[in-house]
């Protein structure tokens, strides 16, 4: 018998370039953050089904680390590195209590500071909505940890309390370089609703079991919370398959039961009733804002488009085409999926509480013009 040798790899495929996306993942493996088990301060009010599969010390069923994640993981270390080069103080200050523990981005005497890169659209949301309480949670946790001395870095004294006075948060956008800083004074209040929020669920999976611990997130493929959460599969279920199911492959997970889906088709009747009204008090600030811009107290309005610009006549090139005897070119796309929830009339409506009645299977019509939110301000 001949033995068959394995053939050798040729010039191109030995001097072919490493995978940047594997080297991602096998780094992001053997991160501390990767194998933590205790609460981060930074999931702190986020999602508490996930807070307690970490208290309960469930194993991650999700992993998978994006290479936009990493750009923004190595950007937020070189920022912090030019302000402690610049301005002084500590950075990535390891801080560790009983039930939860974190790094601290920035520790300027007497000030804590957070750095949050994110995208354009993230740096645009907090510009239009403001911090969410959770990013709140996580820099006032840090600040009451160093107060009371739960330190856990050797370049500060265990047991030791540090002056804090001050908590900020900056963001910055990794597209534009834009950065906004919010900053106001140490609440030990905040701090305290922090740690009561996760002593609700230890004592919900105490008494109760993990499964009892309500979700924040709206699942996946609605909620971004859900979609990269190390737990999603062990939360929701794993992905049905794609080919059975098409488009709905990813939602389909989320009902489950029966009552799950009539609980689920009252939902979006009831808050498509209020996507309506919202949008006409919405369109109604909007035609009083017109022509004027500026200061509001603790908002900005500015006003920006609607200058005239040149795009293709779609209509007009195919009928181009078509004189010339050109075959149009043409691509298969996926219709878009429609929904229509309508009342069954062999069951009456409850009297409105507001407004006129709605005859069955009618509803509100949307507003042919689609009206763009105004501009932004820090």
């Amino acid at each position: 018998m001949t033995a068959v040798l394995p053939a050798r790899p040729s010039a191109a495929e030995r001097s072919a370039a490493p995978s940047l996306a594997a080297a991602v993942r096998d780094l992001d493996r053997r991160r501390a953050r990767s194998r933590q088990r205790m609460i981060g301060a930074s999931e702190l009010g986020e999602c508490r089904r996930r807070a307690a599969y970490r208290i309960a010390r469930r194993r991650p069923t999700n992993t998978r680390t994006g290479l936009q994640a990493f750009l923004g993981t190595e950007l937020h270390r070189g920022v912090l590195r030019t302000l402690r080069r610049q301005y002084g103080g500590l950075t990535e200050v390891g801080l560790e209590g009983e039930q939860v523990k974190g790094r601290c981005d920035w520790w300027h005497v007497p000030v804590v500071e957070d750095l949050k890169t994110t995208s354009r659209f993230g740096f645009e949301r907090i510009l239009t909505r403001g911090v969410p309480a959770k990013h709140w949670f996580q820099v006032s946790v840090y600040a009451w940890l160093l107060r009371t001395g739960q330190t856990h870095d050797r370049r500060l004294p265990a047991g030791v309390g540090q002056d804090v006075e001050g908590v900020r948060i900056r963001y910055l956008s990794r597209d534009s370089g834009e950065d906004v800083v919010f900053e106001t004074e140490h609440d030990p209040g905040l701090a305290a609703e922090a740690i009561m929020w996760l002593s609700d669920v230890y004592a919900t999976v105490a008494d109760e079991g993990v499964e009892a611990v309500s979700r924040d997130g709206f699942g996946p493929g609605v909620d971004t919370m859900c979609d990269w959460c190390p737990f999603l599969d062990l939360c929701w279920g794993p992905p049905v398959d794609a080919e059975s199911e098409g488009d709905l492959s990813r939602q389909s997970r989320l009902t489950v039961t029966d009552q799950d889906y009539v609980d689920a088709v009252h939902d979006y009747d009831a808050w498509r009733a209020a996507e309506n009204e919202a949008r006409r008090h919405k369109e109604y600030a909007r035609e009083r804002l017109r022509g004027r811009s500026g200061p509001a107290e603790d908002l900005h309005c500015e006003w920006s488009g609607g200058s005239l610009r040149t795009q293709v006549d779609k209509d007009a090139a195919v009928e181009r085409l078509a004189d010339l005897g050109e075959v149009v070119p043409t691509r298969k796309v996926r219709s878009p999926q429609t929904i229509r929830v309508t009342r069954n009339g062999a069951r009456p409506d409850p009297p409105p509480t507001t407004g006129a009645a709605i005859p069955a299977g009618e509803q509100p019509a949307a507003p042919v013009v689609r009206l763009a939110d105004a501009g932004r301000h820090p």
